[in-house]
Parts: C-alpha cells; structure tokens; sequence
C-alpha cells in the first residue's frame, strides 16, 4: 500500500502502564513489554517522529533505506540498509501523543453519535486514509467510536436479500448502489441488519 511516512525515531514514557503481557513465562523483558510475575506492562509511546518522503512519494522511493550490492568476489548479492535517511530533519513530522489525546478528548466528536472520547471508549476509527488535516483547535473529521463505526458501515453497505452483484456474490450492487463485501454469510448480514436499523446518532444497546 501506498505511504509516504514511515517512523524514523520513537521516545516512550519512563514509566509503564499495565497491560495484558503477549508473554506466558514468568519473566520477559522484550521493549516495549516488561513481564514480571504474571503482570505485563507496557512502555508507552509520547513523542513519534515521522519521516515523510518528499514529492508525496512511497517510502523509500527518494530517502533510499537499503540499497542493493554485489561482493566482487564471491559475486553474491545482499543488502545494505542505510539509517541517514532517518536525520532527514526537513522530513520529519513530529506527533506527540500526550497532545493529541488530549485534543482528541476535548475537541474530537465522533462522527455518528457526536459524543466525546472516553478512557475505554477512545474516538478513534476512521473510514478514509489520507484524509487532509485540519487546524489542530479543531476536532478531529471523520472518526467513530468502534461500535459506531459498525453502525455506519453495516448503513453504507448492501444488505439487500437478492443483490445483483457486478461480481458472483460481492461488488457494487445495481439493486441498492451500495457495495456487497466478499465472502459475506448469513450470519454477517443478519448481524449487520440489525446494526442498519438503528436509528441515526443512536448507539447500540449493551446488555
């Protein structure tokens, strides 16, 4: 997939956060994750700096980040990886955590419920890449609770009972106009129908 950015350099916090541990044993140091007697923590990230390839190019397309050589003697070829495209600082993006959670909790809304960003319940799906920033006073465009946005595809997508598919099965639907997803069962459609029939910037009832 096309992406321009690609991350040079991370700066994590200095105190962990508790976690569930990826880890089974009773001791494991693997950075980011520490687990220690049964308990997983996790060192999370505060400052990310992006590197973005000039010209809106694929990464590494420009700022090569290996290149390709031959050993005279043996004739082998192997790779060499290269690091100096990393200190590109024309090229960075700094993102920085701590602040765009707090902007997210405060100024972002979700796009079908329009309710706040949560611990827990973080506003922080989207359904577009690449979409343009906006000013950083503002909230964030085009993000969902997770549960809202299963509610807004399960609206967008074909749900008829007989599609005609461009596709056998899936594809853009001429009955409805919507797009039938591959390898949708039964079961899927149900579950999405139900999804579809709650009513706009509503949210689906837990039990």
């Amino acid at each position: 997939m096309h992406d321009p950015l690609v991350v040079a350099f991370e700066i994590r916090r200095p105190w962990p956060r508790r976690t569930k541990s990826p880890y089974s044993c009773r001791w494991a140091i693997r950075w980011p994750y520490v687990h220690i007697a049964g308990r997983g923590y996790r060192f999370p990230c505060m400052i990310t700096v992006w590197h973005r390839e000039p010209g809106g190019h694929d990464s590494g397309d420009i700022c090569k980040h290996h290149s390709r050589v031959q050993n005279p003697i043996t004739g082998e070829w192997r790779y060499k990886f290269h690091h100096g495209w990393r200190f590109h600082i024309h090229h960075w993006r700094v993102q920085v955590a701590p602040l765009q959670e707090l902007r997210r909790r405060l100024l972002t809304r979700c796009t079908w419920c329009d309710g706040r960003s949560r611990k827990g319940d973080a506003v922080n799906v989207s359904h577009q890449w690449g979409g343009k920033r906006g000013k950083w006073w503002r909230g964030e465009r085009g993000l969902y609770h997770w549960d809202c946005s299963s509610i807004a595809s399960a609206r967008n997508a074909c749900l008829s009972e007989a599609p005609i598919t461009e596709y056998d099965g899936w594809g853009p639907c001429l009955r409805c106009g919507k797009y039938r997803g591959h390898g949708r069962t039964e079961e899927n459609l149900t579950r999405m129908r139900v999804l579809a029939a709650i009513p706009r910037g509503q949210r689906e009832r837990r039990p």
